[in-house]
């Protein structure tokens, strides 16, 4: 998705240049609280999310001329958090300014007696989308803004060493994380509708996007101490899909099995073909599910005993996107697991026409 270009008086009005600068600069806990003001003026300018990230890198441009080449790579990672901050602090913003705006909704309608059923679905309406839009925001921005500061910082480890070749590379994945968040803020309005959400879907090849969730969560379980492994998939493995939606539900499995798997355990990657169905299965050794738990983990919000103890902080989200994503490709989600001995999700999605057809005739 192309970047908007945004008015100039926009862009010297909300001062964000100046507080990137500072904090790439100086990483003071006085700039990084300019970054939680920057949200109140985004709100009031009219920004949403998507021109906050337009924004930030424009201005990135700028901050990172006056850095040498090996000290970019420093200051694009710090710049990311900055851009994490801004968008916690509009989320949390945004809800007061909404708060606001049913507060004057709500005054007006108590001048409508006939009204007043209306008014209380509208208020649950508006109470319930604010919780989906800032549980979304915050869950799927922070999972490609963290494989961006990691893929950023082995970077800067390799130009360290002279590996420049190996650096290119990750920052190189970095930028495609980076172009993640921008695709994801303009589906972030889509994702907390009710019903199935719309999606796009073309002739991918499968392989090449499972290869690269692995890839943003290798270096997450390499840190803990796991062991990631991935089957490698055959040549031309088509499905109908948007590989957006894709990328959520493989890396929304992956970082789960990477957060609830002990160290020195391992996280494996695989997958079934036939004429109709394509299963991707991922298994991890992790603490489980309890069986009477199985159901509920697909709710939204909604976090199992042993995983809260593990990670007490959690929106509970990860599981219900997967399971609203499949089901809109045309597929399923099977899990199987017992509480202390690991899990399996098996995301099962119908494999392209045109292959089954190749399928069915041979070559």
């Amino acid at each position: 998705m192309a970047q908007r270009a945004l008015p100039t008086d926009k862009l010297a009005a909300s001062g964000y240049y100046e507080a990137l600068d500072s904090y790439v600069h100086n990483l003071d806990e006085a700039s990084l609280y300019a970054a939680s003001l920057l949200s109140e003026a985004c709100i009031h300018s009219g920004f949403g999310p998507e021109d906050i990230v337009a924004l930030h890198f424009e201005s990135l441009q700028g901050v990172l001329k006056g850095f040498a080449y090996r000290e970019q790579t420093r200051a694009m990672g710090d710049a990311h958090q900055f851009l994490l901050e801004v968008m916690i602090a509009y989320g949390v913003r945004y809800k007061e300014f909404l708060e606001l705006k049913l507060s004057l909704g709500l005054r007006d309608a108590e001048d409508r007696v006939s009204r007043e059923r209306d008014r209380a679905t509208e208020a649950e309406r508006v109470t319930a989308e604010k919780a989906d839009l800032l549980a979304v925001i915050a869950h799927e921005l922070c999972t490609p803004m963290t494989a961006a500061k990691g893929f950023a910082e082995l970077a800067q480890r390799k130009l360290s060493a002279g590996k420049l070749d190996e650096a290119s590379g990750m920052l190189r994945s970095a930028r495609e994380a980076m172009d993640r968040l921008w695709r994801l803020t303009a589906d972030l309005t889509e994702a907390v509708r009710s019903g199935p959400p719309t999606l796009v879907l073309s002739r991918i090849d499968l392989g090449p996007v499972i290869d690269q969730a692995c890839a943003w969560a290798r270096p997450s379980a390499v840190s803990k101490g796991l062991r990631l492994l991935s089957a490698p998939m055959q040549d031309g493995v088509f499905v109908m899909a948007n590989a957006d939606a894709l990328l959520t539900m493989f890396g929304n499995l992956l970082a789960n099995a990477v957060r609830y798997t002990p160290a020195g355990g391992e996280i494996r990657v695989s997958y079934l073909v036939d004429e109709t169905w394509l299963t991707i299965e991922f298994r991890d050794t992790g603490i489980g599910i309890a069986e009477d738990q199985l159901e509920a983990v697909f709710g939204k919000f909604y976090r199992t005993p042993a995983a809260r103890q593990v990670e007490p902080r959690g929106l509970g989200l990860g599981l219900s996107l997967v399971d609203q994503l499949v089901r809109a490709h045309g597929g399923h989600v099977d899990l199987e697991s017992h509480l202390g001995s690991g899990t399996i999700f098996r995301l099962v999605l119908p494999v392209d026409a045109t292959q089954q057809q190749e399928i069915e005739t041979g070559p």
